[in-house]
């Protein structure tokens, strides 16, 4: 459980914060001028492991980062760079394989997921047991959805961890994450691309990296004959059929959340745009094709050292 979440809850309406009471205008104390860029670390799955490589190309090229806002496996990731762990992440993500993944994952038929996903939590306990936001050296926001309202959640104090797990909590696949009596799950379901938090937390310059750029087509409207009652599948039609059936109950929820999860982002990311968007192309990546790891944080290198220049270039601005 979060000893405190500071957690603001987003409706269509507007914004209700619950948090400690906000000082007087006249006590604060001006903040300096911030020099970096805020990063909104969007979600993907498999894919998320891209962000690695995005981070490791910032760091190696000196941009400095003052603010991180993760969603789902953006959150993973940006917390455990925040946390100094991303090494031991990556380290993590390269070893994965196949068999693996499934020793990771505890069967849970009774509960309301399939997967209780503390075996996971374990892991990272090794490594970031007890670690809070307020060990962070910058601010850090972790989005999840309240399943009982819709409301986005931000979660920036207490257990990282605890936020961590809330933030990437697939509905159907992980068990949601109950915290201050909230029912918590992958906020990709409401903020997929959290660029509005680095906006609410005034920062002068945002890049978002979006996982889902190269997903051609997912928001096109195509008219499609039902056929006549009782006809047959065409003999063209049976490959895909037969790699559909074999895509299982959880291929089936994880695709259909992408699609939520595509649709969303064009519509918020329209509305609020970035100053700059990251977008690897890893549509060839499935999205629980976890072992696919070293594949996903080289072209999030490769595509973030592509763009250094201009990275720069509004880093600069900056000054």
């Amino acid at each position: 459980m979060l000893e405190w979440a500071s957690i603001r809850s987003r409706t269509e309406v507007g914004a209700d914060i619950v948090g400690p009471p906000t000082p007087d205008i006249a006590e604060e104390t001006p903040k300096p001028r911030r020099q970096g860029i805020a990063l909104a670390l969007g979600g993907g799955a498999a894919r998320g492991w891209a962000h690695i490589g995005v981070l490791k190309a910032l760091d190696e090229a000196g941009i400095q980062i003052d603010m991180i806002a993760g969603t789902s496996i953006g959150a993973l990731v940006g917390g455990c760079y925040l946390a100094g762990k991303l090494g031991p992440l990556e380290e993590f993500a390269l070893g994965l394989t196949k068999r693996r993944m499934f020793g990771l994952l505890d069967l849970n038929f009774a509960g309301s997921a399939l997967f209780g996903g503390m075996k996971l939590n374990a892991r990272m306990q090794e490594h970031m047991q007890g670690t809070l936001f307020e060990d962070l050296d910058r601010p850090f926001v972790c989005v999840a959805s309240e399943i009982r309202t819709g409301h986005e959640i931000w979660l920036s104090s207490g257990s990282l961890i605890t936020a961590m797990r809330a933030s990437y909590a697939l509905p159907g696949v992980f068990e949601p994450v109950t915290c201050n009596n909230r029912v918590l799950v992958d906020g990709a379901l409401v903020n997929p691309v959290p660029v509005s938090v680095c906006r609410a937390y005034e920062q002068r310059l945002v890049i978002a990296v979006n996982l889902h750029y190269d997903l051609f087509g997912r928001a096109a409207v195509i008219k499609h004959s039902a056929g006549a009652p009782g006809a047959g599948i065409k003999a063209s039609e049976t490959p895909q059929s037969e790699r559909e059936a074999r895509m299982g109950i959880t291929g089936v929820m994880v695709e259909a959340f992408n699609i939520i999860q595509d649709r969303i982002s064009r519509a918020r990311l329209a509305g609020d745009p970035p100053d700059m968007s990251l977008q690897p192309k890893l549509g060839h990546i499935g999205l629980a094709e976890f072992f696919r790891a070293e594949e996903a944080i080289q072209i999030g290198y490769d595509t973030t050292m592509a763009q250094m220049t201009e990275i720069t270039r509004l880093q600069a601005v900056l000054a």
